[in-house]
């Protein structure tokens, strides 16, 4: 088997790099006038301009043809622009090297490009490796207009462009020969693979509800029992010498030689080291508010009222420096996701080391739900489950009851949705810690097999409509009017493209529900909204020229 340094091609890593390249497309308005390929900042490094020295100009991509727009048939979806551009630069890449060697004909970002890989090459042959400190970068999560706190979540990004391509090389490497380790039902960031008809597939939550549908036609006439675990923030607290003792053994399995063995763990310590929650994001947030100032500029309280801060697990804080010092992997590192999934696949093991036909256990990162035919079974493997988060040094939400009386007199119903860990319950209508839902993964499923959306999902969704319609109007001021009619069409039909995201429904179903209908209702508000405008500048358009 070769090892990280052997996967280090210059396929591999040219591929990184233009996916690195297509994250700026049309941004700030950069390809349309081609600023990101000027070659005049030698000296600058950041990743904007070093793309630009070592990626082909805009005005020279060879475009796709038409059969590669077509819809792909292994997955039934649409090709992004961002994947059509990346196609149409891999292209560009593969004709000017063809001409390099053929011709002699010169390009300087070719060479540019072939320094830049030798270079990566050479970190990964050192003795060590070290990656810069993340950017903490906060996202807005929630907030408490009574108490004016914004909740944020701590995403962390690494500037420096080597590191960004060392890390993801690594975790595509890791991806291809862990992948064979993780269980079946594990279906967050896996590589590429046959899930029954499906040939060249990539799992996604919604495949989640299909299992879900099909556990339950196959026991219909039998009691379910469900309980679900959600973890604290995992990411935040994940010890990192749990990290490095679940990727040893993982290791150990593979067929991976000693000295890939050796480059792989370099560059997991180099990671590690590189960050921990309580230094680069719990002391920094607290002591410098600017890395709020993205997220304040979001408020509509301008006077800066608002608290913001991160949310940690009250857990930590009766830990001392020194061991919380282990604690936390950046949110935002590709390497990250890779980790979620070797160290979690670790803890399900006390449940997916056997087999069951009566049981049906799913997670997707660090969302968990199972399945059981049989109470007394079902309350053991949740046991066993807390155990093994705890030998982990995972954080849980407590386990409540799902039909529990509510201290503000909630209707236990409606509390079911505000309990994090649910208590082994019967899927079922009942009023003794029974429920006729599940929810999983942002979807609702009832006991009768009808599915709908959570209302944050719902609310999620509306959220984008009026984003694109913001987005449209902004386009409209900054081009011309046949421009604008020529946009205008397709990004219209990208409005519904939220609500088809959820193929876990069952479409014909859901397009006669409320749901679909509120959707539809808003699309033709923005669109109303949009032709009203667009007569108006016809008719402006008009008189002008008459």
């Amino acid at each position: 088997m070769t090892t990280l340094l052997e996967f280090a091609t210059d396929n591999v890593l040219t591929s990184l790099l233009v996916k690195e390249r297509a994250k700026y497309l049309g941004r700030n308005r950069s390809d349309k006038h081609d600023t990101l390929n000027k070659r005049d900042d030698l000296f600058d490094l950041t990743p904007r301009k070093m793309l630009s020295r070592m990626m082909p100009p805009r005005k020279t991509w060879v475009h796709p043809s038409n059969r590669t727009r077509k819809d792909n048939d292994s997955i039934k979806q649409k090709l992004s622009r961002r994947k059509l551009a990346e196609k149409a630069i891999l292209l560009t890449i593969k004709r000017d090297r063809k001409c390099q060697t053929e011709n002699g004909t010169t390009y300087s970002y070719l060479n540019e490009l072939s320094r830049f890989m030798d270079r990566i090459r050479e970190r990964l042959n050192a003795d060590t490796i070290q990656f810069d400190t993340p950017q903490l970068k906060p996202i807005y999560k929630d907030v408490d207009d009574e108490n004016l706190e914004v909740t944020c979540r701590p995403l962390s990004v690494y500037s420096q462009l080597e590191d960004k391509i060392i890390i993801a090389l690594t975790s595509r490497y890791l991806t291809k020969y862990f992948d064979r380790y993780l269980h079946e039902n594990i279906l967050s960031y896996r590589k590429v693979r046959t899930v029954g008809d499906k040939k060249h597939y990539v799992t996604d939550f919604n495949d989640g509800i299909q299992k879900i549908k099909a556990f339950l036609w196959a026991h219909y006439d039998e009691p379910i029992y469900a309980f679900d675990c959600d973890i604290k923030k995992f990411y935040d607290t994940i010890p990192h010498q749990v990290v490095k003792a679940c990727i040893s053994r993982h290791l150990d399995q593979s067929q991976l030689s000693d000295q890939g063995k050796a480059q792989v763990q370099k560059v997991i310590d180099a990671y590690l080291n590189s960050y921990n929650f309580y230094t680069n994001a719990k002391v920094k947030s607290e002591q410098d508010d600017s890395v709020f100032s993205k997220v304040r500029n979001r408020m509509k309280d301008n006077e800066g009222n608002y608290k913001y801060k991160l949310k940690w697990v009250k857990e930590i804080e009766a830990l001392s420096v020194e061991d919380q010092l282990d604690l936390g992997v950046s949110q935002g590192g590709a390497l990250s996701l890779l980790i979620a999934n070797i160290v979690l696949n670790d803890v399900d093991k006390v449940i997916t080391s056997t087999s069951d036909d009566n049981r049906l256990f799913i997670r997707y990162c660090d969302d968990m739900i199972l399945l059981h035919t049989d109470y007394n079974e079902c309350c053991r493997l949740k046991d066993l489950y807390i155990q093994s988060l705890q030998e982990h040094g995972l954080y849980f939400h407590g386990f409540e009851h799902v039909t529990a009386p509510n201290a503000d007199g909630e209707d236990p119903r409606k509390h079911f949705w505000n309990i994090k860990s649910h208590e082994p319950f019967l899927w079922d209508d009942g009023d003794d810690n029974a429920n006729r839902y599940i929810g999983f993964l942002g979807y609702e499923i009832r006991r009768n097999g009808r599915i709908r959306l959570r209302k944050s999902n719902i609310s999620r969704i509306a959220e984008k409509f009026r984003r694109q319609e913001y987005a449209l109007r902004r386009y409209r001021k900054n081009h011309t009017t046949e421009e604008f009619f020529k946009h205008q069409n397709e990004a219209l039909d990208k409005i519904m493209d939220s609500v088809d995201y959820y193929k876990g429904l069952d479409l014909p179903m859901f397009k006669h529900g409320s749901q679909f209908n509120y959707f539809e209702q808003l699309k033709k508000k923005v669109q109303s909204k949009l032709r009203i405008k667009s007569e108006i500048l016809i008719l402006a358009t008009k008189n002008k020229t008459i």
